[in-house]
């Protein structure tokens, strides 16, 4: 299990952003951001994160080729070590009691919390709120330069 200290999971849109054509003000920010926390070493992903954000620049977005999103999924691939199974599941089952957030984010909140992961980085949820020792950050409400460390 990655150092639960210094993990910090990204939410599928924004990693989507990282690549989006159609958002000019969010893909360099996001960008820049995903390569922050690469180099940090601290970036913790999902299959199903991994899944939705190939699905989106694919088939609902299709912002770019497959040939061009595989390799993009591929480079992040290194990066995913959260878990799935039934402990996930469980997990997201209480989250999604706790919280009201939506069953799939509940998910991808149980994988990074039995992952170790201390930081959810997501404009979707509510931002500065802590779920499973997980503190939930919006990077659009955060100074560009922001340390991602707990």
């Amino acid at each position: 299990m990655p150092n639960a200290k210094t993990n910090c999971f990204v939410d599928t849109n924004l990693l989507v952003y990282s690549v989006d054509p159609d958002e000019p003000t969010k893909r360099p920010l996001m960008a820049d951001l995903l390569r922050r926390v690469i180099r940090s070493r601290m970036l913790v992903l999902s299959a199903q994160s991994l899944n939705e954000c190939y699905r989106v620049i694919t088939d609902r977005r299709r912002m770019m080729p497959r040939s061009d999103a595989r390799r993009f999924v591929e480079a992040l691939a290194p990066f995913c070590t959260a878990p799935s199974g039934l402990e996930v599941t469980r997990l997201a089952w209480r989250i999604q009691d706790a919280s009201g957030y939506s069953w799939w984010d509940c998910v991808l909140l149980g994988s990074a919390a039995t992952a170790g992961c201390k930081i959810f980085l997501s404009e979707d949820m509510q931002h500065e709120r802590s779920i499973s020792d997980i503190l939930i950050l919006n990077p659009f409400r955060l100074a560009p330069d922001h340390e991602f460390s707990p």
